[in-house]
């Protein structure tokens, strides 16, 4: 008899487990998917298709919403409205001004004109800390967190130096970003301390006080005439957009520039580079939104996430052109890349 019903228990459970699983699997593939909105400086770039490939790899379900503020920070209260009105799981924003104009610094006089009861995450936000974003790297104090993406700048001055000696360095640079103004205060210490001499260049502004590309061939040659013989290209949005025109006119002039970002070095035509990867500093942002729509975990409890390799990026038609290539010792370990130079 016990045997009888002990089969008895053993037949329902099978004929009952091929309904369980549907039910398991129908459950998981009815999960809300996250709401995410993403707030961009000037378009979609490499980081975008990192995060979301991240996300879709993991099987994590969301919809995005992009809006880019392109290159303009007064467009930022309307999205914040915006983004209020949706109510989304988790913002996203690109770059210094995004952020800052999105989610505002920790200690804003005016907290009520920017999100502050929605977990955010940040990408390509050059300094965090200075810009007042995060109290620290490691506890953000606040709904906020983050990559660092920035390879630390001794070890771009190291890189530097180690291509060839160079004496005299010279950035030229948007005088009009605080952003960038931040990275010549820096620059100012970190150059004379390698034994180069350091030479800061605010480009020319138009009649509207904006930083004008028409002045970079004037400044390029002031250079030069300054016996300035390798130029750095910093966190700046402005060679973003005038990048091809101000890598061109120093090939002209015979002098190397050296990016501290992606695009001048990938998508122009600067001789070299330490630069993070733009894909995977998006898929690192992936793991952060992860932690904290997964998770759960909130993100002043988050710390800012880094990469733990840079890449060392040397454009070898930009090397021939200006008869200037790398030492032995690099080439190991440097990605070779054809810029399109002409």
């Amino acid at each position: 008899m016990r045997i009888m019903k002990y089969l008895h228990h053993i037949l329902f459970a099978l004929l009952l487990s091929p309904l369980l699983v549907p039910l398991v699997v129908s459950a998981q593939s009815e999960q809300e998917p996250f709401e995410i909105f993403a707030v961009l400086w000037r378009g979609e770039t490499a980081v975008e298709d990192g995060f979301r490939d991240y996300l879709d790899q993991n099987n994590i379900p969301y919809n995005m919403t992009i809006r880019s503020l392109n290159l303009d920070r007064t467009n930022a209260p309307r999205l914040v409205e915006e983004i209020r009105y949706a109510k989304p799981d988790l913002v996203y924003t690109w770059g210094t001004g995004s952020t800052l104009g999105i989610v505002g610094s920790h200690d804003s006089d005016t907290p009520e004109k920017y999100i502050r009861d929605i977990p955010a995450i940040f990408v390509l936000v050059a300094y965090p800390k200075m810009a007042k974003i995060v109290e620290s790297y490691e506890s953000t104090g606040r709904a906020v967190s983050g990559v660092v993406f920035l390879t630390p700048l001794d070890a771009q001055i190291n890189v530097i130096r180690a291509y060839r000696p160079f004496r005299k360095l010279a950035s030229i640079y948007d005088s009009t970003s605080s952003n960038v103004r931040i990275n010549i205060e820096l620059l100012k210490e970190a150059v004379p301390n390698a034994g180069m001499e350091f030479v800061p260049i605010p480009v020319g502004l138009d009649e509207n006080g904006k930083s004008d590309p028409d002045s970079l061939q004037r400044i390029v040659r002031e250079a030069k005439a300054q016996g300035v013989d390798v130029l750095y290209i910093g966190p700046d949005s402005f060679f973003a957009r005038h990048g091809d025109l101000f890598n061109k006119i120093a090939i002209e002039e015979g002098i190397p520039t050296f990016a501290a970002t992606e695009f001048p070095v990938k998508q122009s035509h600067s001789l070299f580079g330490l630069i993070s990867d733009y894909y995977t500093v998006g898929k690192l942002a992936g793991l952060q939104a992860e932690k904290i729509l997964v998770e759960g975990i909130h993100p002043k409890d988050l710390p800012l996430a880094q990469l733990e390799r840079h890449k060392l990026w040397i454009n070898v038609d930009v090397a021939r052109a200006l008869n200037l290539y790398p030492p032995m010792n690099m080439v190991s370990i440097a990605d070779f890349n054809d810029s399109g130079y002409e």
